[in-house]
């Protein structure tokens, strides 16, 4: 399986990095961006591959209202509450590359000729993306797990909560690039209930204190060449460890679409450090405790989704 993977990552990575070499970075980020999100749609939500060409169109369409808080905002709520009511069929985990979409386009607000631009090489890598789940990626199978109607419309209520306190906080506090915190909260945390609601809430915490911590480091990565070898480890991990550990999954997906995304300032933690420190503790305690709240009122273990 690891030979296949290296092979897919390779796939993966050379059309962004041949653009790039070309004296295209912004493309090359579009492309490489579109292609992994498309992948994630693609293994995690198979059904649901064909559709991936959604992801440009949701970034656009979030990258256009931008600057108009109330028509965004309205679009990643219904983008969070889309997943977490996917989770009745255990595919809230490739969903969240349309979040993702949405988030970040929330974050990069541009006229409508700019946001095609962007969204035209996006939509590149996401079909680039379908052609490589349709053929190499095609043998992978992701461990998925389902849960009633009930918990999933509570799910989808808490989470569209969720991440639109969080993404109003990355704003409020001048985050640049602060979409990595709303994501954070619908990565970590699933619907449904392997252990006791304490231990549940204890892995939460410490993952949101991992990612915090691991994106401080992150930050601190100035060369495209640490950037990209970095991503090119993470990916590896994503599609090789996370496929039968969701933990690992949902941990990854966050700091692996940083590393794809970030620039000199995409994300740097030293313009801003006590805004994403205060913000980061904020959105963590109310993503604790209305996780903690689902999982002690719908206590679901999840089924199997059969392939």
């Amino acid at each position: 399986m690891i030979p296949r993977v290296t092979g897919l990552i390779v796939l993966l990575l050379a059309p962004a990095a041949a653009v790039y070499f070309m004296g295209y970075p912004d493309p090359a980020r579009d492309l490489v961006l579109g292609t992994v999100l498309a992948i994630h749609l693609g293994v995690l939500a198979r059904p649901l591959a064909p559709f991936s060409f959604l992801i440009a169109g949701i970034y656009m369409a979030a990258s256009i209202t931008a600057n108009f808080t109330d028509g965004v905002a309205a679009l990643i709520v219904a983008a969070a509450a889309a997943t977490g009511a996917a989770s009745s069929l255990g595919f809230h985990r490739g969903l969240q590359a349309l979040l993702a979409a949405a988030l970040i386009g929330s974050f990069e607000p541009a006229m409508a000729t700019a946001a095609a631009s962007r969204g035209l090489m996006l939509l590149a890598g996401c079909l680039y993306g379908y052609v490589l789940v349709a053929t190499l990626a095609r043998p992978m199978v992701v461990r998925s797990l389902a849960v009633n109607s009930t918990t999933a419309l509570g799910y989808s209520a808490l989470l569209a909560v969720l991440v639109l306190v969080a993404w109003l906080t990355a704003r409020a506090v001048g985050l640049e690039q602060g979409w990595w915190l709303p994501l954070t909260v619908a990565a970590l945390g699933e619907p449904w209930l392997r252990h006791t609601p304490g231990r549940a809430v204890s892995r939460l915490a410490l993952a949101l204190a991992g990612t915090l911590l691991t994106l401080v480091v992150f930050g601190e990565l100035a060369e495209p060449w640490l950037q990209g070898g970095l991503a090119v480890t993470l990916l590896l991990a994503l599609l090789t460890l996370g496929r039968g550990t969701p933990d690992v999954q949902d941990f990854l997906l966050t700091p692996v679409l940083v590393l794809l995304v970030a620039g000199p300032t995409a994300y740097a933690f030293d313009l801003n450090v006590a805004g994403a420190f205060v913000a980061f503790l904020i959105v963590a305690t109310f993503t604790v405790l209305g996780k903690w709240v689902l999982w002690t009122l719908r206590p679901d273990t999840g089924r199997v989704v059969s392939a």
